[in-house]
Formats: structure tokens, C-alpha cells, sequence
């Protein structure tokens, strides 16, 4: 038996039946620009990583990509690109724009979604982590997955960097792994192969051996492709390191390599960088100075909101949604009160 969906999921699919979304888009639109954030397309089940990164399954993500080319109004980079720089050409007669996203380069990005991207009519921007694209690395995030999904202790605990306490049996797998997920992104852990170490020996689990699994990242070839497809590149550093614990020369250089890899590699003069992880802690205001100086025209963030209609806008603080676990329904009914009401209901 599946798990029952949960409150908030319940109630947008009574919502979905009583015919909201379709309600709600004979309304007038905010002037805004709603950026929708995927990272994987596919089945996380089958995973042996983690499967919290999996937006959606393929025909989930068809099914939200028909709803936004019918409801709302798809933009293209540069034309969000328009709206942000420039308030006073924004119209008056209100629509809300709909710019898809992708961080981190999955190969499942141009095997699943790119295909369906271009069959619904769409343009996404994919930023990438430019050390990572054609290699076998396992990300850090998919190897703390790994870790705990292979752990021999069920309950364990970790000193660094700060005392925690964890048991898949009391909590779920699920919870643990977002919790462990969390610590290594606190601004206080510093050594990530301190962590990393000292989870594998607290809970006796394995690490992934880079090169010996499937291959799950993007190579050169198929990012071109994808270019030349008609969708976007952009710049998610170049070694996904969290850019708000890193000095301003690490920081310059994260976001000028991207940026001149993109350019040697794809022939793609990268104007938006997405800061890796997205959230408030980080990146910092010393950061988006940072990025202008580097050539970028905008930064993305990863913390939620919608950009104008009554808030001010940011262009190096571009605020995207996520969105993952949920359904088709809850989808149509957060993206069709996000462009009427200005409010993504998380």
C-alpha cells in the first residue's frame, strides 16, 4: 500500500476537483516571474542515492510542463532577463512569466526532460557545476545518501560541527537523511571531508566508488546538444562548493572558471549563475557583488517566493520554487495561485 498523502496534499486535490486552477485562470495574473526549480527527472525509487533530489517522474514533469505552457506565460532566459533588469518595459496589464530551471547536470536532464521540454515547446536553463560535467563524481549530497542507505548501524550519532543523534528506525530514512543533509549544510561545517569521514565510520555505511556505478551526470556532448536544442546554460559554480562559507578569491574563482568552461566547452557565454544549495546562509551580499563583477547578469537563489508583483526585485537574488513531492493536482493548484495571488503555498 502507498503512503497517505499528507494534509496539504489531500487538500489541493480536493481543490484540483472542485475546479480552482481552471477558476483561478480567468483571473487576472500578478506581473511577476515564478521560476520553477527541478534538479532530477525519473524514478526515485530506483535509486541508490538520494532520492529527495528527484522533482518528478517523467510523466509527472510532462503533465506540470503542458499546465504552465497553457496557463501561464513561458518566458525564455532572456526575456526573464528583460524583466529584471528593466522595471519601467514591465506591462501594466499583468501576466505571470514562467521560467524553468535545473541545477546540478543529471544525465537524466537531457535523457528525460530535454526531449519533453522540446515536444511541449519550452525553453530551461540548466545550470551546471562545471567540474562535474562529464566525470563519474558522485556529488556530496548523493554520497551522504549513500552512506546512510548502506549503514549497518541503524542508530548512531556525530560530534561534528555539532552534536546530533540519529535512528532510521525511530525517525524513517527519509527524515535521517534530510537531517544529515542538513547538518553538512550548516555555514559551520567547514571540512566536508571531516564529515564525510566520520559519518561513514558512525554508522558503518559505504561510500560510492566513483566510476564503478552508472553513469548519472551530463557529459559535454549532450550539453551542446542541449544548447543548440534551444534551451539555456547557465553557471552553478564550478565545484558546487556553498559559496557563503568561502573567501572572495575562492568565490571569484568558483564563478569566473564556470564561466570560462562554459565558454571553452559549449561556446556559451554564461549570464546567470545559480548559487549552489540557494538557501539564505548560503550565499551573501558580498556574494552577488561578486557575481556582477564576474560577468553574470543574475543570480539565483533557492529559498522560496516569487519575484515582483508587490516585492521588489533582485536580480542577483532571483527567488525559484521547488517542485518536488507533490502531485500533478497540488502542482496546478500552487502554480495557478502563484500567478493569481502572488504565493507559492509551500
Amino acid at each position: 500500500m502507498g503512503r497517505k498523502p499528507g494534509k496539504k496534499e489531500q487538500l489541493a486535490r480536493w481543490l484540483h476537483r472542485t475546479g480552482l486552477p481552471s477558476l483561478l485562470g480567468r483571473m487576472p495574473q500578478r506581473n511577476s516571474l515564478l521560476v520553477i526549480n527541478y534538479h532530477r527527472v525519473g524514478d526515485a525509487a530506483l535509486t541508490p542515492y538520494d532520492p529527495g533530489i528527484f522533482s518528478a517522474a517523467a510523466g509527472e514533469f510532462r503533465a506540470q510542463m503542458e499546465f504552465v505552457a497553457r496557463h501561464l506565460a513561458p518566458v525564455t532566459l532572456a526575456e526573464s532577463l528583460d524583466y529584471l533588469e528593466n522595471p519601467e518595459r514591465r506591462d501594466a496589464s499583468g501576466r505571470c512569466r514562467a521560467l524553468v530551471t535545473f541545477d546540478d547536470g543529471y544525465l537524466d536532464n537531457f535523457e528525460v526532460a530535454f526531449p519533453i521540454l522540446r515536444q511541449v515547446g519550452l525553453q530551461a536553463v540548466f545550470f551546471l557545476p562545471t567540474s562535474f560535467v562529464g566525470t563519474a563524481e558522485i556529488p556530496w549530497w548523493d554520497t551522504i545518501a549513500h552512506i546512510v542507505k548502506s549503514a549497518r548501524r541503524r542508530a548512531f550519532q556525530l560530534a561534528y560541527p555539532c552534536e546530533a543523534r540519529f535512528d532510521v528506525d525511530a525517525d524513517g530514512l527519509g527524515n535521517v537523511l534530510r537531517e544529515v543533509l542538513n547538518l553538512y549544510k550548516r555555514p559551520d561545517m567547514l571540512d566536508s571531508g571531516r564529515f564525510i569521514g566520520e559519518l561513514e565510520a558512525a554508522c558503518q555505511g559505504r561510500c560510492p566508488e566513483d566510476g564503478k556505478t552508472q553513469r548519472c551526470l551530463m557529459n559535454w556532448d549532450e550539453v551542446a546538444k542541449m544548447a543548440r536544442g534551444g534551451m539555456a546554460i547557465g553557471a552553478h559554480s564550478h565545484t558546487h562548493r556553498l559559496l557563503g562559507r568561502l573567501s572572495e578569491s575562492e568565490q571569484r574563482e568558483e564563478m569566473a572558471t564556470a564561466r570560462r568552461i562554459l565558454r571553452e566547452r559549449v561556446e556559451v557565454e554564461a549570464e546567470t549563475i545559480a548559487y549552489p544549495v540557494g538557501q539564505r546562509s548560503s550565499f551573501t551580499d558580498r556574494t552577488k557583488v561578486l557575481a556582477a563583477e564576474a560577468g553574470y547578469r543574475a543570480g539565483f537563489s533557492f529559498y522560496g517566493g516569487i519575484n515582483g508583483g508587490s516585492r521588489p526585485v533582485d536580480p542577483f537574488d532571483v527567488r525559484r520554487v521547488g517542485a518536488a513531492a507533490q502531485s500533478v493536482e497540488r502542482f496546478c493548484v500552487q502554480t495557478a495561485a502563484a500567478a493569481t495571488l502572488g504565493y507559492w503555498w509551500p
